[in-house]
């Protein structure tokens, strides 16, 4: 049997009430197979001192002189806490979905428990799926396969229902099944987990997407563009957001790019120049970042945030790659907390849920004038047709975070912490630290790290990519993503410390290994994106197709994107120059990565 332990602490201004909540310590209840018991973990007269190094989930609060500051502070150490506050016939200053008032003793115990459940243990889109997999019910509608009966049925395929067992298939249902609702319409268990989702992350709105965060860009962009409205975007950015672009007709204002070539990956813009850019561009609709970038990079956003809403610019950041932090004081504030207007994530790439879950918060004071058009743009890309278990492991992934986030992401910077000096003590590895930015940034707080992410140099090695790559991939070890001279780990809500040992063993191993085999090395050639033309019209300009070796001073009509990363090197109506087309002809050498964009060796020009 599963068990939850609630960590409880008491927050009080008297020593003589601490004895009165001990009657909690060790209750227990039990629900779905689950055991919850309370443990009263600290009790302490009110003080700032070791906070961040609790572990609490819970906080009673019986002071008789109430400072609206206690509740600020108990929940930046986390976020997710519930606040039970003892009522001494005061009104405080409290609006949130954090507090409770409670004024007998006789109740506490059952508004704990239920205020976590409602809050955080709940999962009412997946409750939904398994009673639909018990029900028994006959389908006469899609999907065709009739709950798996199919692939049962006929020999060719069992070993595909064999493989799968029968739950995943006995979940797949459709809108034809009154007792979901439908996800267009964010209504039924849809509007119940996505409530649960505003809660856990403290929005006005949150809503799920089954389609992948590049959709939830263009769902956003379209929303608040229109053909024409400049928009300040990252140099730094997913191929999704100039897809976002085009088919808004904005017209894109490019951040600097800064490059390392020591690790071979670009930087976040300075802070100051994100700032001029905003002040040069006071009449931009919409300032969009990504936020941390896909090798672990973050921004520090209040002041940036702070200026452009000065500007009546919206912000959205794109945190695909940070849908975790949330739920750890050490990367407060995120973007929610920093201001965004509108933040995209992606639940898969670190919180566990299947691929392609991605989820759009809104905390947009003015969202009520555009939702009509938000959730015109949320039908026009998505399918009528969503697979319910990617809802359901969105609604799971952040039961999972909202109950035990803190602790998770607690064992992953420990994971991290070793891995950074187990590989950093090798000769042949050198790993990504914040003083190797120092002279990018001025202000050592203007760039973070999210510790999901470790940066492997390899160029001590006097090795090249293909050969590090195969002795990975020969010792079942596969990357994140690897470049002419670094890897990139990812760390998961499921990496586990016999993982972060092994990956260590294989490493030192490495130094064993023959390294005989001379290797060309190559590099991104990360200009900046200019295009001569707005991209929308470059796209939908009749267009013909060339070799990439004779493009040069031709404009562009669609994207080149090497991936991984995904970050374009030219765009819609970008000219291509001598350096570029030898940089991608040098690239396509190299199987393991694709040019999207590029077809068979020709690319789309204008006419």
């Amino acid at each position: 049997m599963n068990l939850i332990n609630y960590d409880l602490i008491v927050v009080t201004d008297d020593k003589k009430k601490k004895a009165k909540y001990n009657f909690l310590n060790g209750e227990e209840v039990l629900f779905n197979h689950t055991r919850f018991r309370i443990r009263l973990i600290n009790k302490f007269i009110y003080s700032e001192t070791g906070l961040d190094r609790l572990m609490y989930d819970g906080v009673i609060v019986d002071v008789k002189q109430f400072e609206d500051d206690i509740i600020n502070t108990l929940l930046f150490y986390n976020n997710q806490s519930e606040i039970f506050i003892f009522d001494y016939k005061f009104k405080p200053n409290i609006a949130n979905r954090n507090t409770k008032y409670f004024y007998e003793l006789s109740h506490l115990k059952d508004l704990i428990i239920q205020f976590f459940y409602e809050r955080r243990y709940n999962t009412p889109f997946f409750n939904a799926l398994k009673r639909l997999a018990r029900s028994k019910k006959q389908r006469w509608h899609t999907p065709g396969h009739v709950g798996g009966e199919a692939f049962e049925k006929y020999t060719s395929v069992r070993d595909f229902k064999r493989f799968y067992k029968n739950n995943i298939f006995l979940t797949d249902t459709s809108v034809s099944d009154p007792s979901f609702g439908s996800l267009l319409s964010h209504n039924s268990v849809f509007k119940e987990a996505e409530k649960l989702l505003s809660t856990a992350y403290g929005t006005l709105y949150s809503f799920i997407n089954v389609h992948g965060t590049s959709t939830s860009n263009k769902i956003i962009f379209m929303t608040l563009l229109d053909k024409g409205d400049k928009v300040i975007v990252d140099r730094n950015i997913h191929k999704s957001t100039i897809h976002s672009i085009i088919v808004s007709g904005a017209l894109p204002i490019f951040l600097k790019a800064n490059f390392n070539r020591e690790f071979g990956i670009i930087l976040p813009t300075r802070k100051e120049e994100v700032l001029r850019c905003i002040e040069e561009n006071k009449d931009a609709k919409l300032l969009a970042l990504t936020v941390p970038t896909y090798d672990g990079l973050r921004y520090n956003l209040p002041e940036i945030i702070s200026l452009a809403h000065r500007y009546k610019i919206k912000v959205l950041v794109d945190e695909a790659w940070g849908a975790h932090m949330h739920f750890h004081h050490d990367y407060y504030p995120d973007a929610l907390q920093s201001g965004a207007d509108y933040v995209v994530q992606s639940t898969h790439k670190v919180m566990g849920a299947f691929s392609q879950a991605s989820v759009i918060h809104v905390n947009d004071k003015d969202f009520k004038e555009k939702k009509y058009e938000f959730f015109e743009n949320y039908m026009f890309f998505s399918s009528t047709s969503p697979f319910y278990p990617i809802v359901a492991s969105i609604d799971v992934s952040r039961k999972l975070l909202s109950c035990e986030g803190k602790m998770i992401l607690e064992k992953v910077k420990k994971y991290y912490e070793q891995l950074v000096s187990e590989i950093d003590a090798l000769n042949d590895f050198k790993v990504l630290k914040r003083s190797y930015l120092k002279d990018y940034y001025q202000d050592k707080n203007e760039i973070l790290l999210d510790y999901t992410r470790i940066l492997v140099n390899f160029s001590k090695a006097g090795i090249g990519k293909k050969q590090i790559y195969s002795y990975l991939l020969k010792n079942k070890i596969v990357v994140e993503k690897i470049n002419y001279n670094s890897f990139t780990l990812l760390l998961g809500v499921g990496t586990t410390q016999n993982m972060v040992k092994r990956l260590i063993k294989v490493l030192k191993d490495f130094k064993y290994e023959k390294r005989d085999l001379e290797e060309k090395s190559i590099q991104f050639i990360w200009n900046d994106l200019e295009a001569t033309i707005p991209p929308f019209e470059a796209y939908q300009s009749k267009g013909e197709w060339i070799e990439l070796k004779n493009a040069k001073g031709r404009i562009s009509s669609n994207m080149l994107v090497p991936y991984p990363p995904g970050i374009p090197l030219i765009i819609p109506g970008q000219i291509f120059t001598e350096d570029l087309i030898n940089n991608l002809l040098e690239i396509t050498s190299f199987d393991e990565i694709e040019i999207h964009g590029l077809i068979k060796g020709k690319v789309k020009v204008l006419k």
